[in-house]
């Protein structure tokens, strides 16, 4: 009885001890941060939008404190990662984006497949005019070369053989 109300008080310590990482994980921007209600009733023209909409219409944007609202709009949403904040104003797409960052860099595709390929898990081939991008479960998995003759990736992988267990049958 005694051991386990020790082992209990120590794991309650050391929860404790931990909380404040959970609270404030690095890379998150504290002052970004708003209250749910503020959240919830703003009336600015971005935070009506679809995340989406924003991901696809950053690409047409010029100015630069248009970019800087539609940024900040995404950061409020935590929509972007830190490689997206990287690589978007550069105008790279690479492994480990999300899918809207791929979407603030080359704009909407010219066409998309996608499947389930698991339960909660998505994965698509987004085409554009000189590559393909694969995601999966909104993070590009792979980019791909568009070739002439060549078909897109495919998005499920084939079944390979299996071979019959090696035990006699009765």
């Amino acid at each position: 009885m005694k051991l386990s109300l020790l082992f209990s008080m120590a794991a309650l310590s050391l929860s404790a001890v931990s909380m404040p990482s959970f609270a404030n994980p690095n890379g998150m921007n504290m002052e970004k941060m708003i209250p749910a209600e503020q959240f919830l009733n703003r009336d600015s023209k971005l935070a009506k939008m679809s995340t989406l909409d924003i991901c696809v219409g950053y690409n047409t944007l010029t100015d630069a404190k248009e970019k800087k609202e539609y940024m900040d709009e995404l950061d409020i949403r935590s929509i972007l990662s830190v490689k997206d904040h990287d690589l978007v104003p550069q105008g790279k797409v690479e492994n480990s984006m999300t899918s809207c960052g791929m979407y603030m860099v080359m704009g909407k595709p010219l066409a998309e497949q996608s499947r389930q390929i698991r339960p909660m898990t998505f994965k698509a081939v987004h085409i554009y005019p000189e590559k393909y991008y694969v995601t999966q479960s909104g993070m590009v998995m792979s980019v791909y070369d568009r070739k002439e003759g060549e078909l897109p990736p495919a998005l499920v992988a084939e079944k390979p053989k299996v071979e019959a267990p090696p035990v006699l049958y009765k």
